[in-house]
């Protein structure tokens, strides 16, 4: 559920500097909302604040988790897709059940446009299906906050409509017309963007393309995997052209761009990066997931528009996605240069270089 759109507002946070920024303040606000809900605990301060022992309890118990979730935000780094969907979910149900246990109709439903930051939240880092299902909810919740209200506290409806209108326009359409202004910034940009990181005869990701998806893939990884790096260079293509003209050898190079872009996973990366050098990138989850890659690419045979065996040379690397020092230029040199040991030796065979910390282990060992 908006997984993509989390990895690419993560990934420009982090490219524009305001990541940390955007987590320390969604840190301050959780402390905020709840030393704001500690108030309410004094009948002095705030006399529409809970009543009686469980409503107090309740209240006091979301007051201590908004302190704890705060403090995680500011002392941890940037989450996940799974905890932001968790967060959100958190704080919907936390407001909600706030603003149930407090005194009087009219303070429910102002304690629902708190909701709004939810809201915003889920429109700016978790997409359409994450925020539909928030303004569901809280659409709910003010109906439900409205209907306690007229059923069980005789409050007129003309009245709470002066509460229920603006909650519903703050907390459902805010957020909505936010998403629908990011979402049209969003496709613009990424029309441009397509067109900026594509190769234009074979379709796939150019240099621009390659280096973003791959930051993107890296966004998404989890501790324990792995970035395998493939490249692949056809053998005789100059040949090719000169005998048979560029117009065969553009076909060729549009054939091998369809094989591979079905060979590879729905997240996997294909791309041209001149002439007929190819480079595939896959996030891999494991070291049983990195060997059975390695094997297919092994495997792999590419065909010309006739159906006919290309020659190739392969070289296959690999680096931990955790990797402090990780860069993708230093792994595609490494992959280049096992592409070329692949030449020397006649073309025609994958070379798979392993990173240079195994090989330095496995010659201790």
């Amino acid at each position: 559920m908006g997984e993509r759109e989390f990895a690419i507002a993560t990934a420009v946070l982090r490219a524009t500097g305001f990541l940390d920024r955007i987590r320390i303040l969604i840190g301050v606000l959780c402390i905020g909302l709840g030393l704001l809900s500690g108030l309410e605990q004094f009948h002095t301060v705030q006399p529409l604040g809970p009543h009686g022992i469980p409503a107090r309890a309740i209240h006091l118990t979301l007051l201590m988790s908004s302190l704890a979730i705060g403090a995680w935000w500011l002392t941890r780094p940037w989450p996940g897709h799974r905890t932001a969907i968790a967060f959100a979910v958190w704080g919907d149900i936390a407001l909600a059940a706030s603003g149930a246990v407090l005194a009087v109709p009219e303070a429910r439903l102002s304690a629902t446009v708190y909701m709004c930051l939810i809201g915003v939240f889920a429109a700016v880092l978790l997409g359409y299906r994450a925020l539909f299902l928030h303004c569901g909810f809280a659409t709910a919740t003010i109906v439900v906050f409205t209907w306690m209200g007229v059923q069980f506290d005789g409050a007129s409806l003309a009245v709470l409509s002066l509460y229920f209108l603006p909650a519903m326009a703050t907390v459902v359409v805010m957020p909505a017309v936010a998403a629908m202004v990011i979402e049209g910034t969003r496709r613009g940009l990424s029309a441009t963007a397509y067109a900026a990181n594509r190769d234009p005869l074979t379709g796939l990701l150019n240099r621009r393309g390659l280096f973003t998806e791959t930051g993107l893939t890296l966004a998404r990884s989890s501790g324990g995997s792995f970035l395998a790096v493939v490249v692949i260079d056809l053998d005789g293509f100059k040949q090719l052209n000169d005998a048979h003209g560029h117009g065969a050898g553009d076909a060729t190079l549009r054939a091998v761009a369809d094989q591979l872009s079905k060979v590879i996973r729905t997240r996997d990366i294909a791309a041209r990066v001149g002439g007929d050098e190819f480079i595939l990138v896959a996030g891999l989850s494991d070291e049983h997931d990195l060997d059975s890659f390695v094997r297919r690419v092994q495997a792999l045979t590419l065909r010309d528009p006739a159906g006919l065996a290309l020659r190739s040379s392969i070289g296959v690397t690999w680096e931990a996605a955790d990797a402090r020092d990780f860069d993708l230029e230093t792994v595609l040199r490494r992959a280049d240069e096992a592409m070329y040991r692949a030449k020397r030796v006649g073309g025609g065979t994958a070379v798979v270089v392993e990173p240079p910390a195994r090989e330095e282990q496995q010659a201790a060992g």
